[in-house]
């Protein structure tokens, strides 16, 4: 069966993001068998103000007479080359980095192609784009041709001499032959997973995100009256610890300490800083071994709590506000304020979630997911997803 390289150099919002969409498709390098004289192609996309739909058949045309492609990190090529409407669908998949994962024993996630190459003693990849010109803030349209070029072509080369030595370490570990094949035909689906996302209510999820605001803030008040601090912060470890077992809390407060004499304040108040400190009743023993670092304060977190004995009503009430409070304030940080956030920051459209799949990531090989995490969502925000095949 014969194979193409392929690698994609890309604009550089959020790390090249397919999804950003700021980011555009500069160049798509590939490299054909057979590798004694593998001939490289360059195809220019949106490097230039040239038109680019003939580079874009031109490339189809290429990768329609192959049988597998081959890339490093190929789940990040594939979004971009689908994304340009190239078809790669019915093609048999080879992820360099997901393969070293698997040859290694799963021990480091994601590793890099320097990496990789140093690990099969082959001349690394050439840095100097990333130095000398992403890293300072120089998008990939700005770099001169003949050095994107190189960088381009040096990928290519590596990554073809990286496959063939997995190749020849495959023929010693047969057994891990249907397994690789496995996982990087899953790829397939997982990349198609990605590009199409999971839709998602951008509007609802503010305003749900408002109600809960609102309710956190009842908590507050009601929590207020068993501390009597306005800078009380139910976020703080230090804080709640004093309030649940005893302790002090240090504050500045500003104090009047006299009126000014002269100058343009002269008859206004003066005041200056004073260091103050709130001593809160112990409510609730700690439980051996749940100090924490700094002394005298101990563990707050969820399952700490729940073990504690209660002596008293007061205890019961603040526990059960602080518990209540916990979950809303994670349900409103990591989903309705959080999803939210993160679309923005990565200039997704909004009401789609572009989650990551990883394959590279958890030592038992099971799948792992990220920004945002697609398998671990609260089923109370179920109202925000919409299916996008109708009612």
């Amino acid at each position: 069966m014969n194979y193409t390289i392929i690698d994609v150099e890309t604009t550089i919002s959020n790390k090249g993001n397919p999804f950003d969409q700021n980011n555009s498709l500069c160049l798509v390098g590939t490299t054909s068998t057979p590798y004694n004289n593998s001939p490289q192609s360059i195809y220019i996309i949106e490097f230039d103000a040239q038109p680019y739909k003939n580079n874009l058949e031109n490339l189809q045309l290429s990768l329609d007479s192959t049988d597998i492609l081959v890339g490093f990190n190929i789940k990040f090529d594939l979004h971009w080359l689908r994304k340009y409407g190239i078809r790669f669908n019915k093609k048999r998949i080879w992820d360099c980095q997901l393969v070293h994962f698997i040859l290694t024993g799963q021990n480091k996630p994601y590793p890099s192609l320097n990496e990789v190459a140093e690990h099969y003693g082959i001349e690394q990849k050439l840095d100097t784009v990333k130095e000398e010109y992403w890293n300072n803030g120089i998008n990939t349209p700005n770099i001169p041709k003949d050095i994107l070029f190189d960088y381009l072509r040096q990928d290519l080369i590596v990554t073809e001499q990286v496959y063939r030595k997995q190749i020849e370490d495959l023929h010693k570990q047969p057994h891990l032959l249907r397994l690789i094949s496995l996982h990087n035909q899953d790829l397939l689906v997982l990349e198609e997973m990605e590009f199409n996302g999971i839709t998602y209510d951008y509007n609802w999820s503010e305003v749900l995100a408002n109600e809960l605001e609102e309710q956190i803030g009842k908590l507050d008040r009601r929590l207020y009256k068993h501390h009597n601090h306005p800078d009380f912060n139910p976020s703080s470890n230090e804080h709640l610890s004093a309030l649940i077992y005893g302790g002090d809390i240090k504050y500045r407060e500003q104090v009047e300490i006299g009126v000014y004499k002269t100058g343009l304040k002269k008859g206004q108040i003066k005041y200056k800083w004073e260091e103050k400190t709130l001593v809160l009743p112990r409510l609730c023993t700690p439980l051996p071994k749940s100090e924490l670092a700094k002394e005298g304060y101990y563990s707050t977190d969820e399952s700490t709590l729940k073990q504690l004995k209660l002596p008293t009503n007061d205890a019961k009430e603040i526990l059960s506000l602080l518990q209540t409070r916990a979950t809303l304030d994670k349900r409103l940080t990591t989903y309705y304020r959080g999803l939210n956030k993160l679309v923005d920051e990565q200039n997704w459209r909004k009401g789609v979630l572009h989650g990551q799949l990883n394959q590279c990531v958890a030592r038992t090989g099971r799948l792992s997911s990220s920004k945002p995490n697609l398998q671990n969502f609260d089923g109370e925000i179920k109202s925000l997803f919409k299916t996008r095949y109708g009612e």
